[in-house]
């Protein structure tokens, strides 16, 4: 079994354990370290996915929704030949926010997020929390998650 969480969160999940039983716990304070975990990262895309799936969504609109629920960096670009993908080369979350018109041409308008992959770790602890609550609201089960 593997969790992460807050301890109110996982002190009820470690008591459920036979008692009889002798076990390795590992804690890993992710406040301490610079940059942003390869398990937090596959953590939270892990659970991305599973909100996609619930909400018949894909991917990058609930990792742009949660960004944006994290009141995360980002930018607007507007953009008259530019894609979603081509912005992506250079942007992990884009979203597009409307067409519009100036001097008689169209303009795409995005939202682009520097994305979780320049977040410290406090940053992006607060992201999977933000994450895991809505888990909770979408009763997706967060407990048990592979994230190594």
């Amino acid at each position: 079994m593997k969790v992460s969480g807050k301890v109110k969160d996982i002190i009820p999940e470690l008591l459920k354990l036979d008692m009889d039983k002798l076990y390795i716990v590992d804690v890993c304070d992710m406040s301490e370290k610079q940059q942003r975990t390869l398990r937090q990262n596959a953590m939270l895309w892990q659970l991305i996915h599973a909100i996609a799936k619930k909400q018949h969504q894909d991917d990058n609109e609930v990792y742009c929704a949660l960004l944006e629920r994290a009141d995360a960096l980002s930018d607007y670009i507007i953009t008259a030949e530019l894609t979603e993908e081509d912005l992506r080369k250079n942007f992990r979350g884009a979203m597009y926010v409307k067409t519009r018109e100036i001097d008689g041409k169209d303009f795409d308008v995005y939202k682009v997020y520097l994305g979780s992959s320049k977040m410290n770790t406090k940053e992006m602890t607060e992201l999977l929390d933000i994450t895991l609550q809505l888990c909770g609201e979408l009763e997706i089960p967060t407990l048990g998650w592979e994230y190594e």
